[in-house]
């Protein structure tokens, strides 16, 4: 697993991490649902499990279960100032008629 990231994000979740010393220290990517524009992913505080990969970047350790992580690959993680952006290395194509969103007479 590999997980990058900008030192901003580093320094946004090392505060977060601080600022909640009654919770794990480990942040775990999770897999949050498919939307228009493909699948939604999360970041939480969260205990290692042992059907998780695991990475450490810049002294934060980050978990994702190894079956999502063999569908959606590394990740990247953007700061947009206002959260995070979760990209997956595989991406899925899609979109189009029947997934629920505007259009298509759904």
């Amino acid at each position: 697993m590999k997980v990058t990231l900008p030192e901003s994000a580093v320094n946004t979740l090392t505060d977060i991490i601080k600022d909640n010393q009654d919770k794990p220290k480990t942040i775990r990517v999770y897999f949050a649902g498919f939307g228009c524009s493909g699948p939604s992913f999360g970041l939480a505080l969260d205990d290692q499990k042992d059907d998780d990969v695991s990475c450490e970047v810049e002294g934060l350790q980050f978990i994702m279960n190894t079956n999502e992580f063999k569908e959606y690959g590394n990740i990247t993680i953007e700061d947009t100032g206002y959260g995070f952006t979760i990209i997956p290395e595989n991406m899925p194509t899609g979109g189009g008629c029947g997934g629920g969103c505007s259009g298509c007479g759904h």
